[in-house]
């Protein structure tokens, strides 16, 4: 059969074809469709990109909003008191103080005791056990206010228990007397 092709078109004709061919599909496997190859991949990034970019579109006016909020928001500063020392006779009208700051919250002032073995010695300054019960969020506002107390050395001790519906915190704060 070969001989028969060969007796209508040349031997050198038909190499010439053979090569031109070949070089023709050896053109197509190794530049035409390692480039469709690279075309799909690069389609698939530019719809992941689309995607992304329909997201940021979405969310851009979220973050706008609470960008705008946050520059607006106040920084909150704990109130500066100037620091004193409480005398023996007001000793009452400090444990109002805190039971009026407990209501203004919405805490429940359960328990306020003295440290009687703080109220004998003479260093200066006096223990004070307290029990709040309520929400555990206004706490933090309680707990501001209650810096704004003149007498207030420090809060030695806070225990937050869970109990039914609320939270009770105990409270160790030190305040300091004449």
């Amino acid at each position: 059969m070969l001989n028969k092709i060969t007796e209508f078109i040349p031997a050198q004709s038909l190499l010439l074809l053979c090569t031109c061919v070949a070089g023709i599909a050896l053109f197509v496997f190794l530049l035409i469709l390692p480039r469709q190859q690279m075309a799909a991949d690069l389609d698939k990034n530019i719809e992941e990109l689309e995607k992304k970019i329909g997201e940021q579109r979405t969310l851009t006016p979220v973050f706008h909003n609470i960008l705008a909020m946050a520059k607006n928001k106040k920084k909150s500063q704990l109130p500066i008191t100037t620091k004193g020392k409480l005398a023996r006779g007001e000793m009452a009208g400090i444990f109002d103080d805190i039971k009026s700051k407990a209501g203004a919250y919405n805490l429940k002032l359960e328990e306020i005791t003295p440290d009687v073995n703080s109220l004998q010695e003479s260093s200066g300054h006096m223990l004070i056990h307290l029990v709040v019960t309520g929400d555990f969020f206004k706490f933090r506002e309680f707990l501001i206010d209650l810096g704004t107390i003149p007498s207030l050395v420090h809060i030695e001790e806070m225990r937050i228990l869970a109990i039914e519906e609320s939270r009770e915190i105990k409270l160790k704060i030190w305040l300091a007397q004449e």
